[in-house]
C-alpha cells in the first residue's frame, strides 16, 4: 500500500514491515510503502490510513508505545526517539517485544 505523506514535496519512500501480531488492524496487511522523513512521520501517515492501529501503536503523546521496539534496516534504532531520521528506501520493522520470566 503506498500514500502521499506530504503534497508538493519530493516523494521519499521508507518501508515499513509490522510483526503479524498487527494483522487484525490492518486487514492482514503487514508490508506497506509509506512517506515521511522521520519514523514519527512515516508512522502517523500509517496509523492515519489504519486508524485501528493508533492505540495499538502509539502512546498519548504520539510515541511508540514501550512495549514495541523499531528497526531501521535490521538494526535496533532503541532508545533513539521518533525524530530518528530516515532515508528513501529505508526499511522500518516495529516488533512486539514479549515480557515474561
Amino acid at each position: 500500500m503506498r500514500w502521499d505523506y506530504r503534497e508538493g514535496e519530493k516523494e521519499m519512500s521508507v518501508n515499513i514491515e509490522l510483526s503479524s501480531a498487527f494483522g487484525i488492524y490492518t486487514d492482514n496487511v503487514l508490508n506497506f510503502k509509506a512517506e515521511g522523513k522521520t519514523v514519527r512521520e512515516a508512522l502517523h501517515g500509517l496509523v492515519k490510513h489504519y486508524p485501528r492501529l493508533k492505540k495499538m501503536l502509539l502512546n498519548d503523546k504520539g510515541d511508540l508505545m514501550q512495549t514495541y521496539d523499531f528497526f531501521i534496516n535490521g538494526e535496533s534504532v532503541h532508545p533513539k526517539t521518533m525524530t530518528t531520521l530516515l532515508k528513501d528506501g529505508d526499511k522500518l520493522n516495529i516488533l512486539y517485544i514479549i515480557h515474561g520470566g
